[in-house]
């Protein structure tokens, strides 16, 4: 029996908000991991019919390994089936309704078999300030907001910068510490959305972005040779700066034992790891792009031994 736990996403977002774009596009860019998706309506979601391979009608089979599937017979039911699959899904994404409570929702992720990776929320950057204020919606769509680790601020096109920058201040006014990534379509880099809590990381593979196709963000590589204490490892993901979307690696300490290093927007973890593949400490960072990274990161290696920052790729 495989007791090795899948990661599992939750997406959510008010009506309208683009959660199925969302979904198309880690469809489309899925960095190589077999997805499961489980959603409630097969009509709702669009797939390109250039991706289907195979569809029945509790089942949607994709050329690119990924698979979809209805929740006619409940959730458990589910994930019991794509547990139970050969091959297993490397990830697993539930698509919460418009209307769903996302944390409610998220807290399946604690059940067996499941790490919970991160709850995105997809906020409409034209419409997310009205609704949360409106008398109807307005406790749906800041309950969602809420719970997200991450806000996908879609829809940026439709607005002038100006306007854009207030949406955001408003959002980091109302959620103190939310981590909120501008976007056109979706197009979010799957490496920030996808795999905080993946069981075996490479971190100089997961250093890798796009910079032609993502512009906006940007990762570093930390690296060091010699261990550090528990409570140097604390204080270092505790400084980490605002900017860091994602944080995945190894750290090593002093007692022998290595760490797995884990941060998704607000949510973050130090467990000791299993599936090490390095006996170094390696860290990847993944983040917004604004052209003060390097500066507030090397105030954060002040707190492991020996620790050096690789030169990121240029952004364009």
């Amino acid at each position: 029996m495989n007791t090795v736990a899948v990661p599992l996403t939750v997406i959510g977002g008010y009506l309208g908000a683009g959660k199925t774009t969302l979904l198309n596009h880690l469809l489309r860019h899925n960095d190589g991991r077999r997805l499961a998706l489980i959603i409630n309506d097969f009509g709702a979601i669009n797939i390109d019919a250039t991706l289907i391979e195979r569809r029945d009608e509790q089942r949607i089979d994709l050329t690119n390994g990924c698979i979809c599937c209805g929740m006619s017979e409940g959730f458990d039911e589910a994930v019991d089936a794509l547990l139970a699959g050969t091959p297993r899904p490397d990830h697993i994404v539930v698509e919460a309704s418009g209307v769903a409570d996302v944390f409610s929702v998220a807290q399946y992720g604690h059940r067996p078999g499941l790490l919970l990776d991160g709850v995105l929320v997809v906020a409409d950057a034209e419409t997310v300030r009205a609704r949360a204020s409106d008398k109807y919606v307005a406790t749906t769509v800041r309950r969602q907001l809420e719970a997200a680790d991450l806000i996908v601020l879609n829809k940026i096109d439709l607005l002038d910068p100006t306007a854009v920058a207030s949406v955001a201040h408003w959002l980091e006014t109302q959620l103190p510490g939310v981590r909120i990534l501008p976007a056109t379509r979706c197009e979010v880099p799957a490496s920030v959305l996808l795999g905080a809590h993946a069981q075996r990381i490479n971190p100089v593979a997961a250093r890798h972005i796009d910079a032609a196709h993502h512009p906006h963000y940007v990762s570093f590589l930390i690296e060091s040779g010699q261990p550090c204490s528990m409570a140097q490892a604390t204080r270092f993901m505790a400084s980490l700066p605002d900017w860091v979307l994602r944080a995945k690696g190894y750290v090593q300490l002093d007692d022998g034992r290595t760490l797995l290093l884990q941060q998704v927007g607000r949510r973050c973890s130090l467990d000791v790891a299993t599936l090490a593949t390095t006996d170094a400490t390696q860290v990847v960072l993944i983040g917004l792009h604004h052209g003060g990274e390097r500066t507030s990161i090397l105030k954060a290696l002040h707190c492991l031994p020996g620790a050096e920052l690789v030169t990121p790729e240029p952004a364009s």
